[in-house]
């Protein structure tokens, strides 16, 4: 199976629990907010300290725990003069390590930006899930995100910025 396609199984996956997990608490309660974008106390380790709640009712920031998980053995892939390994791919919990270069989070500003996008400035009223990721977390040997709705651009895009950053070797799981 190519990497492209690994990658719409992951996403499809798990947008369709994602789906399923939203209707199910629409039932449950008339009222709450879908992705939901909050700032966080700092200690959540997460990126300028945004986060996403899946869904947010009555005070209570609910979370899907994915159960399905695309599996495959491990990959490797090329893209430029990167050199990739690729052993799991689980759409909202997907780490990236760089194995021969230190990053830091101003590496992923620009990325972080578009993607979380925590100004909202191309939020759609007429679509029904964000197309953001829900969080991201940096640390120096790599970044660990969950892509939420992002489309797969978004992965693309973070792969490219670290081949960009000069990493020749990552490792994503």
């Amino acid at each position: 199976m190519e990497f492209e396609d690994l990658l719409e199984l992951a996403r499809d996956s798990y947008l369709e629990q994602f789906a399923t997990f939203v209707d199910k608490q629409r039932t449950l309660s008339e009222k709450g907010a879908i992705e939901l974008k909050l700032e966080v106390p700092e200690e959540g380790g997460f990126y300028r300290n945004y986060y996403c709640a899946d869904y947010a009712t009555d005070g209570e920031m609910l979370e899907l725990q994915s159960e399905e998980e695309v599996t495959f053995d491990t990959i490797e892939v090329t893209l430029g003069d990167m050199d990739m390994v690729i052993s799991r791919l689980v759409w909202d919990d997907i780490t990236i390590k760089a194995g021969d270069k230190a990053v830091s989070g101003d590496d992923f500003s620009e990325w972080f930006e578009t993607w979380f996008d925590p100004e909202e400035t191309t939020f759609d009223p007429d679509t029904r899930f964000s197309a953001c990721i829900h969080s991201l977390r940096v640390d120096e040997a790599g970044v660990s995100v969950d892509f939420g709705t992002a489309p797969i651009t978004a992965l693309a895009d973070l792969l490219m910025r670290f081949e960009s950053l000069g990493c020749r070797s990552l490792s994503v799981s």
